[in-house]
């Protein structure tokens, strides 16, 4: 799979320079710096790579663009969201790390991501996040547990389709 979600972009990152900095990687088919309504950046970006091979060369090392840290990962296919491995967590501390969160998580399966969701004006942590597990076998031990407990807060996780409807509804933020 040769496509990639890349985060923490700086607000003042380009399409084009993004393209340029990734392709020292390899050749580069695709580069989508996703945006707002007015045109903003939403600090993040998909990017596409020709060769599958040059996502593990990216892999390897920490990149700086911008004088940001940015976080690029391999993406998820669309196919294995589907599998519902993808969980809502609401409650989180501000304290709360998308590693921490990892390592809490980690003892209900093989996590492959972890995401704190931080406010873009301030940086600070939204309250929830989304972490995505290998495979299902853990939504028993999860989805709707009232003991579960990370950096000293009690935190819900729900299936993703469920807090879509939640969402929608206005039960969550």
């Amino acid at each position: 799979y040769s496509k990639m979600f890349v985060g923490g972009l700086s607000w003042d990152t380009t399409d084009e320079g993004l393209r340029k900095y990734f392709s020292d990687f390899g050749e580069v088919e695709d580069c989508t710096i996703l945006r707002d309504q007015d045109g903003r950046s939403r600090g993040f970006a998909f990017l596409t790579f020709k060769e599958p091979a040059s996502v593990n060369a990216v892999m390897c090392r920490e990149h700086v663009l911008d004088g940001k840290t940015i976080d690029p990962k391999r993406a998820i296919p669309r196919e294995e969201h589907l599998r519902n491995t993808r969980y809502f967590v609401g409650g989180l501390s501000h304290s709360t790390t998308s590693d921490s969160m990892r390592t809490f998580f980690s003892q209900y399966g093989k996590v492959v991501d972890c995401t704190v969701m931080v406010d873009r004006e301030t940086g600070r942590s939204k309250g929830f996040g989304f972490v995505t597990f290998e495979d299902a076998s853990n939504t028993e031990q999860l989805v709707g547990q009232a003991n579960l407990f990370l950096d000293d807060k009690q935190v819900r996780a729900l299936a993703l389709i469920t807090y879509r409807v939640f969402r929608a509804h206005g039960i969550v933020d």
